[in-house]
């Protein structure tokens, strides 16, 4: 077998968990009436657009952070956690779903151009992070990104859910 195939493998096994779960979070969006997208229906959250608009923001961290594990030996990233639902709140307001939609996608396609140009042991590359600790490989990294699309598919549900 050949390392080419081998990437296609480490590429398309995250490839599919980052669509799957694309699609469960877009499903949920879809969900929302126009007027609903920027009702707050349960206090302290976000409405459906402003959620939308903090996974585009949280994304672009994200493969930042990748492209550092990727430049730099065994780098301290960021906890997005902490950073990316500050931006969200203190950046200009999406001007629309639409808008966030076709920032998302666009986001999402340049993700899988830099996945997929990547050598199979780029995946092992090692980084540290303020809460998971020194040990960790880029594929984890990786994997944050349809998890992360999961909760939020989640929190509108609840929130399609109280309206």
């Amino acid at each position: 077998m050949t390392t080419t195939e081998k990437t296609e493998r480490s590429f398309d096994k995250a490839r599919r968990k980052l669509v799957a779960a694309r699609i469960e979070l877009m499903g949920q969006l879809a969900k929302f009436s126009t007027d609903e997208l920027t009702q707050h229906p349960i206090e302290g959250e976000w409405s459906p657009l402003q959620l939308a608009h903090h996974v585009y923001i949280a994304e672009g961290m994200g493969f930042d952070q990748m492209k550092l594990v990727q430049s730099e030996d065994n780098p301290l990233v960021v906890n997005i956690s902490d950073h990316a639902p500050q931006l969200a709140t203190t950046s200009e307001p999406p001007a629309s779903l639409d808008a966030v939609l076709a920032g998302l996608v666009a986001r999402r396609e340049e993700i899988f151009e830099y996945l997929a140009a990547l050598p199979e042991e780029a995946w092992s590359r090692p980084f540290r992070h303020p809460e998971w600790g020194d040990d960790r490989k880029f594929y984890q990294l990786v994997n944050v990104l349809p998890i992360h699309d999961q909760q939020h598919a989640q929190q509108l549900e609840k929130i399609k859910a109280a309206l």
